[in-house]
């Protein structure tokens, strides 16, 4: 049994994406609702609280959830902030594997990859680069082969 956790690598950019995309729409906020100053404060305040508890609540509790837990014979995803989810497959049910890298892959963590079952699919989120590699080859070990 092996088990996977998320790189945190990913957690940060999505962080600063979510911090970002925030701090542009009180930008926008405030170019273009100036004149009614009241909606333009309450605007700004909703994106600001939103950005803060998104990024250093919600995201901090989901990644530390996340894991991938890999026997000999299944592939179990355990994902939920307030409401555990655990998704399992069998390994012999796997028609197909489809990995995904994102840019900078070993340093970000936006690395997937998903398991096509017959009338679905796994997805496993925010590897580190070595672990999609361990998982990648223990997966065509066990004879799955990947998608073109």
């Amino acid at each position: 049994m092996k088990e996977y956790s998320a790189d945190l690598g990913a957690m940060k950019l999505l962080q600063i994406t979510v911090c970002l995309l925030a701090a542009l729409l009180i930008f926008a906020s405030v170019k273009f609702l100036s004149r009614w100053a009241v909606i333009m404060w309450i605007l700004t305040g909703l994106f600001a609280l939103a950005a803060i508890v998104i990024s250093f609540f919600c995201m901090p509790l989901y990644f530390s959830n996340l894991r991938c837990i890999v026997t000999s014979n299944q592939v179990t995803i355990r994902t939920g902030m307030f409401f555990r989810r655990e998704q399992s497959i069998r390994l012999q049910s796997v028609q197909f594997v489809q990995t995904i890298t994102g840019p900078w892959d070993g340093v970000l963590g936006m690395n997937f990859i998903i398991l096509y079952v017959y009338g679905g699919s796994l997805m496993i989120f925010f590897l580190k680069k070595p672990d999609r590699q361990e998982l990648t080859e223990f997966l065509e070990r066990k004879g799955v082969f990947h998608a073109p």
